[in-house]
């Protein structure tokens, strides 16, 4: 069975760190990929690093030429990652997704769903929506208990899966999970994203993007000014070196960088050269190392967090929806989450965290612990699925 990966991923190193990792597993377990639709040859592995097809129009829904030969002679599509079955952004994100597995479906491809979210979604339309774009889906593996709850209401369950983020993977250019020494000057990372802009619209926000920016200005703001006194605390109390870390790669999607937030945010500091922000254009393996060097991440990006904590590095999850929680909650460490309603109304509801794991000794041991436990778990599922997804011809209902 010859497989391809076309899910589009641009500039989201969260994003192109989880494929990564999947296409390394599925490597390694013997699985053909004749080809992979990305950008850059460092955003895959180096094994299929002569096997990458560019993105077509409007989403890869209209693959270039070269796109549509490696999809016909694929028998299987890996979709990587990411939430797409979800509906407070925009049910045309799902609507584009149904219909694209509908067109690999009419090429006669099985599609394997590997280490998906889903969630929320609150709208009629955005449940018939996930119903019909998980019926195209021949196995879905989902990466949290509140992913696999929610897609159990919306089909079978033989075709469902539990696992991790793709993160945690074997796969993962990680170098070593030991722990770190403690003790010294902390280095504390900080990632911040814009959020508030979503609302369940039919028009996604990419198309709409200074209106939804519009609306995201005052709570953004509030949350600069929260985030200002958090940072101030770490100095003070600390003499912490502040690393802020964008999870999009430079110059790519400037409207949805995270960069603009952080310079906001730099420019508090302005005389402070001990609060930096991490420019560099680096490849997905080296974009790791970046972690390793950190003692603690606050990150409101997922996988800002979840890179971290597969590097050995504790990460405090500022919470903007059920996901974080949930996949937190899997890992035993729900009390590192800290909702970004809390951040708004009170710096302290993060500064309580954050003293506690810089003051906790066997806090890398407890990061190692999660970050192993749940790698096992997620071989032994990837391996599991990759055996079931291959042994199958039945069509989905």
């Amino acid at each position: 069975m010859r497989w391809t990966s076309p899910r589009v991923i641009r500039g989201n190193r969260g994003d192109i760190a989880s494929r990564y990792a999947i296409l390394q597993q599925l490597l390694d377990l013997g699985v053909d990929i004749g080809s992979v639709f990305a950008e850059r040859e460092d955003h895959v592995p180096p094994a299929l690093r002569d096997r990458i097809i560019g993105y077509g129009p409007l989403y890869n829904f209209w693959p270039r030429a070269r796109g549509i030969a490696a999809l016909r002679r694929a028998d299987a599509v890996v979709w990587t990652g990411g939430l797409d079955l979800q509906d407070d952004s925009s049910a045309i994100k799902l609507l584009h997704t149904w219909l694209v597995f509908l067109s690999y479906r009419l090429l006669g491809l099985k599609i394997f769903l590997a280490m998906q979210g889903a969630g929320p979604l609150t709208t009629a339309l955005g449940r018939w929506l996930a119903r019909r774009v998980l019926s195209c889906v021949e196995l879905a593996v989902v990466r949290d208990r509140g992913s696999y709850a929610l897609l159990a209401q919306l089909m079978k369950r033989d075709r469902l899966q539990l696992a991790a983020d793709g993160i945690f993977l074997s796969g993962a250019p990680v170098t070593s999970t030991a722990a770190k020494p403690g003790g010294g000057r902390p280095t504390i990372g900080i990632n911040l994203r814009l959020w508030f802009h979503f609302s369940g619209s039919l028009i996604p926000y990419q198309f709409a993007r200074q209106r939804y920016a519009d609306r995201a200005r005052a709570p953004m703001e509030k949350l600069l000014s929260s985030m200002e006194a958090v940072i101030r605390h770490l100095r003070s109390t600390y003499d912490a070196r502040i690393v802020l870390l964008s999870m999009y790669e430079p110059g790519v999607e400037s409207w949805e960088d995270d960069q603009s937030l952080l310079d906001g945010l730099k420019a508090r500091f302005a005389e402070d050269d001990a609060v930096t922000c991490f420019r560099d254009d680096v490849s997905i393996a080296d974009f790791f190392h970046v972690f390793k060097g950190l003692d603690l991440m606050i990150g409101m990006r997922l996988h800002s967090t979840l890179i971290s904590l597969r590097c050995g590095t504790p990460a405090i999850h500022l919470a903007y929806t059920l996901k974080g929680a949930d996949i937190y909650s899997d890992l035993g460490l729900k009390d590192w989450v800290v909702p970004v309603s809390d951040v708004l109304s009170d710096p302290a509801s993060l500064i309580r965290p954050a003293d506690a794991v810089l003051a906790d000794n066997a806090v890398l041991a407890r990061t190692a612990k999660a970050s192993d436990t749940a790698t096992r778990m997620n071989d032994a599922a990837m391996a599991a699925a990759i055996t079931k997804f291959e042994g199958t011809h039945a069509c989905a209902e």
